[in-house]
């Protein structure tokens, strides 16, 4: 760690150490949300701290793990917090300076980043480098990992997957000390878009309007999802099966990732460029004209939508949605009926919460917290008031996308085509005959046939 990196974070983890309110201290009045301002909307402080940077350093981006937040600068300084608490953990240098910044992903043990064409994978208790290994590309997504792969999208169009572990026929696999290239699958335009890993199965959409979906473990494609525009936003999930893809055709795509199958088309009106955030059983789904819907998971139906202040999606609470207009103010949203619950004008002008300096964010996939950030380095965490307990998303006792049963693969029914159930009670056999048409009703002045 370099000398100044130490000072900064000595004096950071100082105020940190103290009361909260001596962190507050330090920080301009005008930038720190007001517990005031905050509680009128409902809203309280998780937690709010500030980020180590020094002079004209300014903060690029933040993104999240499982349980960590990722804080990156254009100085090539990777700070790395706890996602719940704000607690700082370390710090490290993952490149030379640079004016852009992609996606962090974590596994069980490393956090893996890129900084121009290097890759580093950092052990994540305490940012030490495991290796660093030359793309001899730039990278064009942020990396998605598992405990035993990687995969990164490339500006020449290649998605690469990487062995992170080395199998021994007897014993137990180990980390490697150089990441080994399984597959290198090219694409049409360079890849905008995460990669996503469902176990055996990776997914990546790229610029060329397609999504390929790839065995993990071996470089063997599987099938590919055209649309009829660019995938610009992370491709989303829902249960064990259906892959979202938001396209930049107007439309979020529903697919059986196990079978390939297109189950339903939602047209959202405008190209879909943030990625579709799912709570529970609803998809919520945003367009570049500010248009919110959110989906039934089923058949593809929106169970409302309302128009926003090109408003860009946030989180997600058991009763509310909330996002930013585009003045970078609050927005809050009724879940069950999409009325607009606060505007902008009422959260900045009414309420009083200013947060158009807080002009990092990204849309929350885990849980019910808020996260936002200023370039220079002020961090806050908001989540309604009394939530002192995360309210997850997902369920964690859930079987994870991408599960294949014991009993493998079959074709999930056809919400649109449903067969009904038989008339004595037996459930509908989805795989029956269509039923023979009804006998035409008797003619009442048609003769009778003679009787014995």
């Amino acid at each position: 760690m370099s000398r100044r990196l130490a000072l900064v974070w000595a004096a950071l983890l100082l105020c940190w150490a103290g009361p909260m309110a001596h962190a507050q201290s330090a920080l301009p009045s005008s930038v720190v949300p007001s517990r005031t301002a905050l509680s009128r909307l409902g809203l309280e402080r998780q937690w709010i701290t500030v980020a180590p940077v020094a002079g004209s350093e300014r903060i690029l981006r933040i993104s999240r793990g499982q349980d960590l937040l990722f804080v990156q600068t254009d100085h090539a300084l990777l700070h790395v917090f706890e996602a719940e608490t704000g607690r700082p953990l370390w710090s490290a240098q993952i490149g030379e300076q640079s004016p852009t910044a992609l996606p962090i992903s974590q596994n069980s043990y490393a956090v893996f980043a890129t900084c121009a064409n290097i890759l580093t994978a950092l052990d994540r208790n305490t940012g030490r480098v495991i290796w660093q290994t030359n793309l001899d590309v730039l990278p064009s997504s942020g990396t998605t990992a598992d405990d035993d792969h990687l995969l990164i999208g490339l500006e020449n169009g290649m998605t690469r997957c990487y062995s992170l572990k080395q199998d021994h026929p007897k014993g137990a696999s180990t980390l490697r000390t150089k990441p080994a290239m399984l597959w290198n699958v090219g694409t049409g335009g360079p890849i905008r878009t995460r990669p996503l890993i469902a176990g055996r199965i990776a997914c990546f959409g790229s610029s060329d309007g397609k999504v390929y979906v790839n065995m993990t473990h071996e470089p063997t494609s599987l099938y590919r999802i055209s649309t009829g525009g660019p995938i610009a936003s992370e491709l989303g999930t829902h249960g064990t099966r259906t892959l979202l893809i938001p396209s930049a055709d107007d439309s979020l795509y529903a697919v059986d990732v196990l079978t390939s199958k297109i189950a339903w088309t939602f047209p959202s009106g405008a190209p879909i460029d943030q990625a579709p955030v799912v709570a529970q059983d609803e998809i919520f789904v945003i367009n570049e004209s500010g248009g919110l819907s959110v989906i039934d998971p089923k058949n593809g139906s929106p169970r409302w939508t309302t128009a926003t202040d090109s408003g860009k999606l946030l989180g997600a609470s058991p009763t509310k949605v909330y996002l930013l207009s585009g003045d970078n103010d609050l927005m809050v949203v009724a879940r069950d009926t999409g009325k607009v619950l606060l505007d902008p004008a009422a959260t900045f002008q009414r309420a009083g919460l200013n947060l158009r300096d807080f002009e990092l964010s990204f849309p929350e996939h885990h849980d019910d917290r808020l996260y936002l950030a200023t370039p220079s380095g002020v961090l806050v965490c908001l989540r309604e008031i009394g939530a002192t307990k995360p309210r997850l998303l997902r369920d964690p006792n859930a079987k994870p996308f991408g599960y294949v049963p014991p009993e493998g693969i079959k074709d999930l029914p056809n919400p649109f085509n449903e067969v009904p159930a038989d008339p004595n009670g037996a459930p509908a056999d989805p795989n029956a005959a269509p039923a023979e048409p009804d006998a035409a009703p008797a003619d009442p002045n048609a003769a009778k046939a003679p009787q014995p």
